[in-house]
């Protein structure tokens, strides 16, 4: 389980769990088959005194025939959870943007009617502007509501009620403001703030509504606001308050006319500028549109306007890519790929994001067909979920099964998520799709 409140304070031998099964615990197949599809594979028996006994099953290695105790209330929470998760699995919508557009009346509307969804959820809850105020102690009486209607009436009926609070609540604590991001292919609001980077009150309420543990939106936003605080000298001149001083380093090559500063850094050198054409920067050659600097004028990230490239990978026109610290330090950090390409030999998506690890080797990547790595029959999409995920040492992390396969004698359908720890061996698996 995720959030282990077992009655327990060990986990129960083999011995202990043969005792106990002995000793008149009665066998529970309709919870243990809603549990089957999880990496635990459990048989589960019902307790005197209002407890369940969960016994693992073969496929975790060392915990097989072991078992833990939990009170009824804490077993019944994990049952529908589990079936939530894997509901949301299915219909692809495993992502917090993902998981609120689906259930989502308002979509990129919601901004345009914040006022509307505070003044509904105040009268649904039947409290008054004074108690429900926007503080963060006010998000205690929200997710007491929550959970005393349930997440799943929660999703259904009040979702942009709380992305609306939650985002005010956030918004007065940055001092910021809301802005829709139409960019991504589920447009979705957000915050912006001149101390802190994008802030999502989706991901807040998000990580409350799937998560196990009890609602406790006051604690998921504060991390939101400390998660997403710039450090100490990297806050932006949103306000064109920051004296203006002249760019350092390769910018300050490059004629006057050549771009415009949109962005500055909190000394004033330049952050975030437009080409106004194609410009060579230190011969790497740069389309027209943004471009980032840090302070010492290096460049972070910028379009391809011809093929580049990076150490022994080469990336095509129109392919956005972002460093690790700069130029200077030569490490890629990501590049969003401009076009279908290999890398490494794998076929990639385009208009996809390649990620890779500080030692270089692939991070994460989409494919554009399907293809065997290590062994494992990978599905091909631009869905993040079908994202391959792997190791630093290269090995396959996680992947979505491109037809039904058998892993360490294990049959698995068509979408299954498997994930692998960084010796090749199976750790989760889990239906996505079918």
């Amino acid at each position: 389980m995720t959030r282990r409140v077992v009655l327990n304070k060990r986990r129960l031998t083999k011995r202990q769990v043969k005792e106990l099964i002995s000793s008149g615990a009665r066998p529970r197949p309709d919870l243990s088959v809603v549990l089957e599809p999880t990496l635990l594979q459990p048989r589960v028996y019902e307790l005197g005194g209002e407890r369940y006994l969960l016994v693992f099953g073969e496929t975790i290695a060392g915990l097989a025939g072991k078992g833990d105790i939990y009170a009824a209330d804490d077993f019944h929470r994990f049952v529908r959870w589990t079936a939530r998760v894997d509901e949301d699995a299915r219909h692809g919508r495993q992502s917090s943007i993902g998981h609120w557009t689906y259930y989502s009346a308002l979509k990129d509307q919601l901004v345009a009617n914040i006022d509307t969804l505070v003044a509904q959820l105040r009268s649904t809850m039947s409290r008054t502007a004074d108690e429900v105020d926007f503080s963060y102690q006010s998000l205690d009486i929200v997710s007491d509501y929550v959970e005393g209607i349930g997440v799943e009436r929660a999703e259904r009926e009040i979702y942009d009620h709380l992305v609306a609070y939650v985002g005010e609540v956030l918004r007065l604590r940055i001092h910021g403001h809301w802005e829709v991001n139409t960019s991504h292919w589920q447009p979705h609001p957000y915050l912006v703030g001149a101390m802190h980077d994008p802030t999502m009150p989706i991901n807040v309420v998000w990580e409350q509504l799937a998560g196990l543990a009890p609602v406790n939106l006051r604690a998921a936003a504060a991390n939101e606001v400390r998660r997403k605080r710039k450090p100490p000298g990297l806050v932006a001149d949103a306000a064109a308050s920051v004296r203006a001083v002249a760019p350092k380093g390769v910018l300050a090559t490059l004629p006057a006319d050549a771009y415009e500063v949109t962005k500055r850094w909190a000394d004033g050198r330049p952050w975030f500028v437009i080409f106004k054409r194609d410009v060579e920067v230190a011969g790497i050659p740069c389309r027209a549109g943004e471009a980032w600097f840090d302070r010492k004028g290096d460049l972070i990230g910028a379009m391809l306007s011809r093929e580049w490239l990076f150490g022994t990978r080469g990336f095509g026109a129109g392919s956005f890519f972002r460093y690790y610290r700069g130029r200077e330090d030569g490490r890629l950090n990501d590049v969003k790929l401009g076009a279908d390409q290999e890398i490494d030999g794998l076929p990639c998506l385009g208009g996809t994001v390649a990620w890779f690890h500080p030692n270089q080797r692939v991070s994460v990547l989409n494919l554009a067909s399907d293809r065997e790595v290590d062994g494992i029959p990978c599905a091909s999409g631009d869905n993040l979920i079908l994202a391959l995920n792997f190791h630093q040492n290269g090995r396959l992390a996680s992947a979505v099964l491109a037809r039904e396969h058998v892993v360490a004698g294990q049959r698995y359908e068509r979408g299954t998520l498997l994930r692998f720890d960084r010796d090749g061996w199976l750790i989760y698996a889990q239906p996505y799709l079918h």
